[in-house]
């Protein structure tokens, strides 16, 4: 049996209980807001990880949920520890979804997955075609200018993990090619003098220097807003957001 203590930590991978507090409501956040989406429908969460958010989806009352993910460790923890007579796993590709028909669901979830793919023109493609038409599409990302300072010098994402990363422009202009945008969210607005990347090299060397908890709390509430990590429509807020989350469809032709 796979449990918490015996999955692989790559701090990549969220276990509820496991990370900080804020770390985690800026998670379940995002599976809050889409819950909306989902009463009543087909759902795929790509990319589930560990499941919390699939149970999320589960208990808004969607019809089913395929969760799918790259890690057979991953979908092994979904199955022990979040299964549930309307969700089921596998694991898969996102950028090669084989398994999973053409218009297969009503709605497609995809948080913190396309600034991890290497072709995310195949990724795209994939959301398109598993998605009905006229069904939604819920994707996320962080912005690059607060999740990498030195993108622009270093021409590549600080997270190792990460193939590249996206400001909200860049994003919603991505999306745009595929699908039909409704709403982008924000999500940790952060004031634009706190994103100035000499004031993040020095609030964020100084904090990792220090190395206390105290300070690693420090930073994060800093750069979500002081825990404010409900959505808020973009155009509605100030500053820059920690991550963008956009909802869209897929056109009917």
């Amino acid at each position: 049996m796979l449990t918490e203590s015996t999955m692989k930590a790559t701090g990549e991978r969220l276990i509820l209980g496991k990370f900080d507090k804020i770390i985690e409501d800026e998670h379940l956040a995002r599976y809050r807001a889409a819950a909306k989406f989902v009463q009543g429908k087909r759902v795929a969460d790509i990319a589930c990880g560990t499941g919390y958010g699939t149970q999320v989806f589960a208990h808004s009352g969607a019809h089913s949920i395929q969760g799918i993910d790259l890690s057979e460790e991953a979908i092994e923890y979904c199955i022990e520890s979040y299964r549930t007579p309307n969700t089921s796993y596998a694991v898969g590709d996102a950028q090669s979804l084989t398994k999973l028909k053409d218009g297969e669901f009503d709605v497609v979830a995809s948080f913190e997955t396309i600034e991890h793919v290497p072709d995310v023109e195949a990724y795209l493609d994939e959301m398109v075609r598993i998605l009905r038409p006229g069904g939604h599409f819920l994707v996320s990302t962080p912005d690059r200018r607060i999740s990498s300072v030195f993108y622009r010098l270093l021409a590549h994402p600080h997270d190792k993990f990460h193939v590249r990363e996206y400001t909200g422009q860049e994003f919603v202009r991505l999306v745009s090619t595929r699908f039909q945008i409704e709403a982008c969210y924000g999500q940790a607005f952060v004031p634009r003098w706190l994103v100035f990347w000499p004031v993040q090299v020095f609030i964020k060397s100084f904090c990792r220097i220090l190395g206390s908890p105290k300070a690693r709390a420090f930073k994060d509430n800093l750069y979500s807003n002081g825990g404010d990590v409900e959505l808020k429509p973009s155009e509605l807020a100030s500053g820059i957001p920690k991550y963008w989350v956009i909802a869209c469809t897929r056109p009917d032709r």
